[in-house]
């Protein structure tokens, strides 16, 4: 038994000297403070590849506008009847020359029909365009509070290493009298490697969010990002439901996309209403010269237009039918984008109140009683009248309640920052 207890009491002190300076190589976080929320928003919306794309979009769909209202480039015919084979460079010989210029002209009111087509779908590409922007402000939100939270688990983390070794020291020099058994010495060993481990997954966790915000900002993944500040809940008070919904209908950019994409299909439907009633007509005028002629100088005028014969009718209406289908679509698509944002509007409404009076019991009962606890049971033990699981119990509870507080605190954010998102607009 001496022999073990030699043993057993050479490890532990290794274990306290060895486990603490290797944490400290591998895991510790050595880092300033990482830029504000609104600095990494800021360069997202600069940055972020998939908000520069969108971008572009808008400015290809403005620039397809003109010419989807101007007309086609207009056409210049020459010609030579008639020169003899055996003179073909002879074009004094040819029977006539002629220089024709035509152009082709929609129905009134077919162009501009076709140019508000256009500048609807590019109103659909600046919504889309800001649809994005919130979604990205909303994905950097998540991420830093992801962030937050990582920093928060290894802070605690590593405070609660330090408490523990004072108690593996405490439980050392108690079962050296005789005061404790050795089980409670094992214990307190698995405990400290347990939280070692809980480091290295805390560690691990980090640099995923971190990659993961990298990626929103366009920077290398494995880029350094400081550490978080500490957060304090949104001041905020209760929101009404139905004004979020009001709210809703007027900023959603998704909903401005549906509201465009209804206006694209029924300018679309009475475009070829049009096209299947109306004509387009050609205009020429031609230059004729007749070298070998009496008047060797004339001039021809030309009209054509577009006849719906029976073979070309079925086409048109099949054309309109499909406007038709179209403006059905859209307007089915319209309601149920609504009825989404709505449920998104609700659903991130009630987590983001529950996770607030979450917060609040947090702050105002559970943190203040297990600190207490924590301290009675520190207390207790050290005079022998509290067992060694009693206060692995309390210390576990404070770790638990502390990482409870945060995540109820990151929810609470993380669900402020979809409502926003589903609202199309900052509410805070």
């Amino acid at each position: 038994m001496p022999h073990w207890n030699s043993l057993l009491t050479g490890t532990l002190l290794l274990l306290l000297a060895i486990t603490p300076c290797a944490a400290q190589q591998s895991l510790t976080l050595t880092l300033e403070a990482a830029p504000t929320l609104s600095d990494l928003i800021k360069e997202a919306l600069r940055a972020n590849p998939e908000i520069v794309a969108a971008r572009k979009a808008v400015e290809a769909a403005h620039a397809r506008i003109v010419p989807a209202k101007s007309l086609d480039d207009p056409e210049l015919n020459l010609e030579s009847w008639a020169i003899p084979i055996d003179q073909p460079t002879n074009l004094n010989q040819a029977n006539m020359h002629m220089v024709n210029l035509r152009q082709r002209f929609l129905f009134p009111g077919k162009l501009r029909l076709r140019g508000e087509v256009a500048s609807q779908e590019e109103a659909m590409a600046v919504a889309r365009y800001q649809a994005k922007e919130r979604e990205v402000i909303a994905a950097v939100k998540k991420g830093y509070y992801e962030l937050f939270m990582a920093d928060r688990n290894i802070q605690i983390t590593k405070e609660q290493l330090e408490l523990h070794e004072r108690v593996l020291r405490t439980t050392e020099t108690r079962y050296t009298v005789g005061k404790t058994s050795q089980a409670d010495v094992v214990r307190a060993q698995v405990e400290h490697s347990d939280l070692i481990n809980r480091l290295i997954i805390a560690e691990q966790e980090r640099e995923s969010a971190e990659a993961r915000l990298n990626a929103l900002l366009n920077r290398p993944t494995d880029a350094l990002i400081g550490r978080t500040a500490e957060l304090e809940p949104s001041p905020i008070t209760p929101f009404e439901q139905n004004e979020l919904y009001r709210l809703t209908i007027e900023s959603s950019p998704e909903l401005r996309e549906a509201v465009s994409g209804v206006k694209r299909a029924e300018l679309s439907h009475e475009l070829a209403i049009r096209n299947q009633r109306y004509p387009d007509f050609t205009l020429g005028l031609g230059y004729w010269y007749t070298p070998q002629g009496n008047f060797q100088h004339t001039y021809s005028g030309m009209l054509t237009l577009t006849i719906p014969f029976f073979w070309t009718k079925a086409k048109h209406d099949r054309e309109v039918e499909e406007a038709s289908a179209q403006i059905v679509k859209a307007e089915a698509g319209y309601r149920a984008i609504k009825n989404l944002a709505f449920l998104e509007v609700r659903d991130n409404l009630l987590k983001s109140n529950a996770a607030r009076k979450s917060v609040s019991l947090y702050r105002t009962g559970l943190l203040p009683l297990t600190e207490l606890s924590l301290k009675a049971a520190e207390a207790a033990y050290q005079t022998g009248r509290l067992e060694f699981t009693g206060l692995l119990e309390a210390e576990r509870a404070l770790r638990d309640v502390r990482l409870g507080y945060y995540r109820a605190l990151v929810t609470l954010e993380q669900s402020l920052a979809d409502l926003e998102r589903a609202v199309g607009r900052d509410i805070l």
